[in-house]
């Protein structure tokens, strides 16, 4: 299952959870957890991580002093984790500012796939990052329903890598990308009020609005023209 078809799945699944529970009771006043401005908590995340990329096929590489042609790339989307600190400022009842500074780990797999006088031949090559996330969210929430409220988040996210030291420019084996990366997230999720502790399951996607791709210092640099990210994550707020 492709990338695109595991995210309308994973929203249409998400649909289906907000319809079934959002039956029955009327609107009841505002929970008193929501009368702090301000509150912190934290959220433990699982990614889907993969990139939207532009290939140039049907060139010849040279390797091993021996000309190859390269039929085609795949991608190989990997799973991933992300850690977050959650800061939300409640601009209004139902309009929230949300800033969540996370660590996320990834790594995507390519497939180059070369066509030589023995049959097909393939060749690994991966991308391997550790962001700092930052991303500022605008948080729009229903009114406060029978212990729960549904909403919806956007907004833009600046990413760090750290992984991008000289040690991995300098691996043949690795792809490289900026250390800098700019995307935008839309999300979806559900508010669930407990006597302490209000738990917010969510979904995001998140795609990079900046080509990150680094030619040098790597074989094959020339099969790839663009390299853009795309992510959806699945995770669990705690506040």
């Amino acid at each position: 299952m492709s990338f695109k078809h595991r995210l309308v799945f994973g929203l249409s699944i998400f649909f289906i959870f907000l319809t079934s529970t959002s039956q029955g009771q009327g609107y009841g006043r505002k929970h008193p957890h929501d009368f702090k401005d301000f509150n912190l908590g934290f959220l433990i995340s699982l990614t889907a991580n993969s990139y939207n990329f532009k290939e140039a096929v049907n060139i010849v590489d040279r390797v091993d002093g021996q000309n190859i042609f390269l039929r085609n790339v795949e991608l190989k989307d990997k799973p991933g984790l992300k850690l977050g600190l959650i800061t939300n400022y409640n601009l209004t009842n139902q309009i929230s500012l949300r800033f969540i500074p996370s660590v996320s780990l990834e790594q995507r797999d390519f497939l180059f796939n070369f066509v030589e006088e023995g049959g097909i031949s393939t060749t690994l090559r991966s991308v391997n990052t550790s962001y700092l996330d930052l991303p500022l969210f605008l948080q729009v929430k229903t009114k406060y329903y029978n212990r729960y409220r549904i909403y919806l988040l956007t907004g833009p996210q600046f990413s760090i890598n750290f992984s991008n030291t000289k040690k991995v420019q300098n691996d043949p084996n690795l792809l490289k990308i900026q250390s800098q990366d700019i995307s935008w997230t839309i999300g979806w999720g559900m508010q669930l009020y407990g006597d302490r502790l209000k738990l917010s399951p969510e979904i995001r996607y998140s795609v990079g609005l900046s080509n990150i791709f680094v030619p040098e210092f790597t074989s094959h640099a020339s099969a790839i023209s663009q390299l853009f990210t795309q992510q959806m994550v699945f995770c669990i707020n705690f506040e």
